[in-house]
C-alpha cells in the first residue's frame, strides 16, 4: 500500500496536528500519520496557559475547547517546604486571554487532529514509522499501518513525533544527550482543594524539580512531580517513590475523601537544543525539536507556534522547489527571531536551578521573591506574568525592566532577606544562624562532589556567554551604536 503527498507529518499531537493545520489551509497536500487511535492519553500537566489559548484561536479550534472546559484559572498557589509562600495572579492587561483553563491532552489533542482532517489534512492513525529514505526528489517514510506494510512518498518530511522522536534520531539527534524533565502524572476525582486549583510545590526533598496540583470546579485534578536531570546530576530518588511520598505528605489533607482515576504514568521532555532542527527535506516541530519552555516546562503554546513558523518556511519551500537543508534553514532564523533571547534566559535559569547541591539556596531565593512580591501588586504581575508565558523571560535580567516592577521599599526587602514577615532583632540573629547553617551544608556537598559542580559551572559560564552573545548580536548586529542598542532595550522592556 502506498500513499503521497506534498508533507508527511510524523505525530499528531499539538506540533503535528497544528502544522498539518495550517498547510492544509494554505492548499498543501497534507499527511498526518500517528501510531496511536484517538483519542487517546499523553502525560502532561493538562494546563492552556494564556498563549496556548491564543494559539488555538488562530488554528481556529478555541470555541470547541472552551467549550470542554470547567474552569478558569487567573491565580496560582506557590507552597515551599510545606508553607504556603504566595498565592500568584495572571495578567489582565497583555494581548493573551487572562486565564488559563484545564483540559485533559486525550481531549484536546483530538480536537486538533479533528480540526486538521477539517481542514483538508489525511489522516492515518495506527501508523508506526519504521524507516526514513531520502532521494534526489523527496522523501520516502515505510511504515506499518496496523499490521499492514504502508510506504507514504513525499516533498518533506516534519517532526513531530515528541521527545523521543523517530525522525530527530534520524536526522543526528540524541534526544536525552542534554537537560531533561522526568515526570509522573495521575488523575483524582472528588479534590476537596483547599486554596487555589493551581498548585506548586517545591519541596527540599523533591528539588531540583517541583510536585503540582491542578483541579477543576468538579473536584477532578490532575497531580504530579517533576525533576530536571542530565548526564552529570542524575534523579536521586525513583519515580514512583517520589510521586506516592508527594501525595501522602503534601496533599493528604486535600486527597482524604479522593479517589484516583487509574494508575499515574510518567514521561519526560528535553530542554537543549538540539544539534540540528532541520535538514534535507526534513524539519522538527514541538517537543521533537525540544521546543518546550525552559521556565514553566510548557510545550503546547511553543509546539503550536513552532508548527505556525514551519509552515510558512516549508510553504516557501514547496512553491520555489527548493526544500534543501540551505531553503529550510528559515525555520530556525524565524524561531530565534521571536523566541532565542527568551529560551536562552530560560535555559541558563534552568541549568543554575537543577544543580541539588544548591537546593536550599535555591528555595531560600523563592521564598524571597514570594515575599517580596507580597509586598508589590506590579511585582506580583510580573512574576505570575513570567510564569505562565506573556511576560518575555528575557525580562527578567533586564535592568530597565527590574527598576520598574522590583519593590524599593528597604522594609519589604529586609522581610525578603530574613524570610519573616515581622523582622526583628531576634529573627535577625536567627536568621543569620539559618543562613550560616545552610551555607555550611551546601559548601560540604559541592566538596564532596568537586568533578559534578565543576561540569556544572563550566556549563554555566558557556550559557552566560552564548546568552551575552546573543543579545549583543540582538542589539547590534544591524550595526546600532551602543546608544541605540540601550534605547531599543529601554523601549522593549516598557
Amino acid at each position: 500500500m502506498s500513499l503521497s503527498g506534498d508533507v508527511i507529518i510524523v505525530g499528531a499531537g499539538p506540533g503535528g496536528s497544528s502544522a498539518a493545520t495550517f498547510l492544509a489551509q494554505r492548499g498543501i497536500s497534507t499527511i498526518l500519520l500517528d501510531r496511536a487511535h484517538f483519542p487517546r492519553d499523553k502525560v502532561c500537566g493538562d494546563g492552556l496557559t494564556p498563549k496556548a489559548l491564543h494559539w488555538l484561536d488562530v488554528l481556529g479550534c478555541a470555541d470547541e475547547v472552551l467549550d470542554h472546559n470547567r474552569s478558569f484559572l487567573t491565580e496560582g498557589d506557590i507552597v515551599v517546604n510545606g508553607e504556603h509562600v504566595l498565592t500568584g495572579v495572571f495578567p489582565q492587561d497583555t494581548p493573551y486571554p487572562g486565564f488559563s483553563i484545564m483540559l485533559d491532552r486525550q481531549t484536546l489533542d483530538h480536537i486538533l487532529v479533528r480540526n486538521a482532517v477539517a481542514n483538508g489534512a489525511d489522516f492515518r492513525p495506527g501508523c508506526r514509522v519504521e524507516k526514513i529514505h531520502q532521494n534526489d526528489d523527496g522523501v520516502i517514510v515505510e511504515a506499518s499501518l496496523d499490521g499492514t506494510s504502508l510506504q507514504i512518498e513525499g516533498r518533506v518530511l516534519i517532526g513531530a513525533d515528541g521527545a523521543n522522536s523517530v525522525v530527530s534520531r534520524a536526522i543526528g539527534n540524541r534526544p536525552k544527550n542534554g537537560t531533561i524533565a522526568v515526570s509522573m502524572r495521575g488523575y483524582y476525582e472528588r479534590v476537596r482543594v483547599k486554596g487555589s486549583r493551581i498548585q506548586l510545590y517545591f519541596d527540599e526533598e523533591f528539588f531540583p524539580g517541583y510536585g503540582w496540583l491542578f483541579a477543576d470546579e468538579d473536584g477532578t485534578a490532575n497531580i504530579g512531580v517533576a525533576f530536571t536531570v542530565d548526564g552529570n546530576f542524575r534523579l536521586r530518588t525513583k519515580l514512583k517513590e517520589a510521586y506516592r511520598r508527594f501525595v501522602d505528605t503534601r496533599l493528604d489533607d486535600q486527597l482524604d475523601t479522593a479517589r484516583p482515576l487509574g494508575k499515574p504514568k510518567g514521561g519526560w521532555a528535553a530542554y537543549h537544543q538540539p544539534t540540528r532542527t532541520t535538514a534535507d527535506r526534513v524539519l522538527l516541530v514541538g517537543d521533537a525539536a525540544n521546543r518546550g519552555d525552559p521556565v514553566n516546562g510548557g510545550g503546547i503554546h511553543m509546539a503550536m507556534e513552532s508548527a505556525s513558523f514551519a509552515s510558512q518556511v516549508v510553504a516557501d519551500a514547496l512553491e520555489r522547489d527548493d526544500c534543501s537543508a540551505a531553503a529550510l534553514a528559515g525555520y530556525e532564523l524565524l524561531w530565534n527571531r521571536h523566541n532565542e533571547l527568551d529560551w536562552r534566559t530560560g535555559e541558563l535559569m534552568l541549568s543554575i536551578a537543577k544543580n541539588p547541591h544548591l537546593r536550599e539556596v535555591h528555595l531560600s531565593l523563592i521564598r524571597a521573591v514570594a515575599i517580596l512580591a507580597r509586598n508589590d501588586p506590579r511585582f506580583l504581575e510580573f512574576c505570575g506574568g513570567v510564569f505562565n508565558g506573556v511576560t518575555p523571560t528575557r525580562k527578567t535580567i533586564c535592568p530597565f525592566t527590574l527598576a520598574e516592577v522590583v519593590p524599593l521599599d528597604p522594609e519589604a526587602w529586609l522581610r525578603a532577606v530574613l524570610q519573616t514577615a515581622d523582622p526583628g532583632f531576634r529573627d535577625l540573629i536567627s536568621r543569620v544562624l539559618g543562613a550560616m547553617s545552610v551555607g555550611v551544608r551546601t559548601t560540604e556537598r559541592i566538596v564532596t562532589s568537586p568533578m559534578e559542580n565543576f561540569v556544572w559551572g563550566v556549563e554555566i559560564v558557556t550559557k552566560m556567554v552564548g546568552l551575552l552573545a546573543c543579545w549583543t548580536q540582538r542589539k547590534l548586529g544591524a550595526g546600532g551604536s551602543a546608544v541605540e542598542s540601550a534605547n531599543e532595550t529601554a523601549a522593549a522592556a516598557m
